[in-house]
């Protein structure tokens, strides 16, 4: 297996490539890339590694390589709500019956649910009464008919009191994350919103894959299907080797990929070991017809569908490209997306006070745009926004210092992906390295 780190960087950011060589040296990434944009420039585009290890002679993982980026499809979907509200066909403060009237179902609290609360996780609507097949995958307005039938949980929602503002409410509203679900209403209710009603995947496609020349997708095309590097998963027995007793296991000591939180360990006991908690709900929720549990991360079937929260494909300079864009408040070089600047900076917005979220039994500060507000990992703490996949997936943009980033990686950790020690090692650096540049 080939470990050369290929790719360039910009002058002033040769840590950045040490660091990428180094996992995959350690063997921490059997293929991976990173790209960083500052000032909307391309500094460091790094890739190593190989497709699938499981084949003799794999195909490099190189820059034609593409793959399932996860929950990093978040990062997208809350660009594509953004850009309905640059264009005035949508408000966070509206409620989704407003646009969508059967979406309530006749229930009274449902059809109090705003854009703002599907975006930050506190609609109360993270599960599904059943795991979806083929037809709701497939077909759109059987999809419909079955959100609209779901029922709302109700301790993990509390209505926007419409006298006080949003972000100072406290205690602070619920919030358990909606991991699948939140894609699927926000591509409906993007159907009937915008003039053309495109789903959510073809909005991205002509609004922004094409205009910005990006290799990814939401619903990948089978003629791309040759590029797919295959997802390694994590190991289950190490998980149930943590579970039993974290501190005596045959792993390497000090290994941050394995120093797991207690919420962690929490979570992985919950989604493991009760069917009926909301982890184990939320994310074993696809029973595509014929494909087995265990092949789901690597089918042509979900990478087919369109799961915009959870199944977009491409590269890591195409989302390091659309971090970009973000930091620069809808413009990237001369190609101008928003029409507004003020887009971009209302989308990341954040509350004053966040409750443990419901289903990582930890405090995670989303925006009402539906991006996360991370600190990352270098002595200042600097503010980031974006959000991470599962297997340790990042997008990232750092407004203070004008960067936009994206690790990828086909090797999948156990950590949740926002302590995945490998994106946050080549963030911190890449930081760093940036603050040096600027004096």
């Amino acid at each position: 297996m080939s470990l050369e780190c290929r790719g360039t960087v910009a002058p002033g950011f040769e840590p950045v490539r040490h660091i990428f060589q180094t996992l995959l040296t350690r063997g921490w990434d059997i293929g991976s890339a990173f790209s960083v944009f500052m000032y909307g420039k391309p500094v460091v585009n790094l890739f190593g590694g190989v497709r699938d290890k499981s084949i003799p002679n794999s195909l490099p993982y190189n820059s034609d390589t593409i793959q399932l980026v996860a929950s990093n499809t978040k990062f997208i979907e809350s660009l594509c709500i953004a850009l309905l509200v640059d264009r005035g066909l949508l408000c966070y403060d509206d409620t989704i019956v407003d646009h969508w009237s059967e979406f309530a179902n006749d229930d009274a609290q449902k059809a109090k649910v705003t854009v703002r609360q599907l975006m930050m996780h506190r609609a109360g609507l993270p599960v599904f009464e059943r795991p979806l097949t083929d037809a709701e995958l497939f077909n759109l307005e059987v999809q419909s008919k079955f959100l609209e039938r779901q029922k709302l949980i109700s301790e993990l929602f509390q209505p926007e009191p419409v006298d006080e503002n949003w972000r100072s409410l406290n205690p602070a509203p619920p919030q358990a994350y909606h991991a699948v679900s939140r894609g699927l209403y926000a591509s409906q209710l993007l159907r009937r919103v915008d003039p053309k009603h495109r789903t959510l995947g073809q909005f991205f496609q002509d609004e922004f894959a094409r205009p910005l020349g990006l290799q990814f997708w939401i619903g990948l095309p089978e003629s791309e299907e040759h590029r797919v590097a295959a997802i390694h998963p994590a190991s289950g027995t190490i998980i149930m080797k943590l579970l039993e007793n974290q501190a005596n296991t045959d792993l390497e000591p000090n290994d941050p990929r394995y120093q797991l939180f207690d919420y962690e360990l929490q979570f992985f006991k919950q989604f493991l070991t009760q069917p009926n908690s909301i982890p184990h709900r939320a994310l074993n929720c696809l029973a595509p017809d014929n494909v087995p549990p265990d092949e789901i991360g690597n089918h042509r079937k979900i990478r087919a569908c369109e799961l915009p929260s959870s199944n977009g494909v491409g590269n890591a300079e195409s989302l390091a490209k659309l971090a970009a864009l973000a930091v620069g408040y809808g413009v990237l070089e001369k190609q101008k997306v928003f029409s507004k600047p003020d887009t971009l900076k209302q989308a990341t917005q954040c509350a004053d006070f966040y409750a443990s979220d419901g289903m990582m039994l930890t405090q995670v500060q989303f925006t009402q745009g539906g991006f996360a507000q991370l600190l990352a990992w270098d002595d200042l703490k600097t503010i980031t926004f974006g959000w991470g996949g599962a297997g340790g997936q990042m997008v990232r943009f750092v407004p203070e210092l004008d960067l936009g980033c994206a690790y990828l990686t086909n090797t999948a950790g156990i950590r949740m992906a926002m302590n995945d020690p490998r994106a946050n090692e080549l963030l911190k650096s890449t930081i760093e390295c940036a603050r040096q540049l600027q004096g």
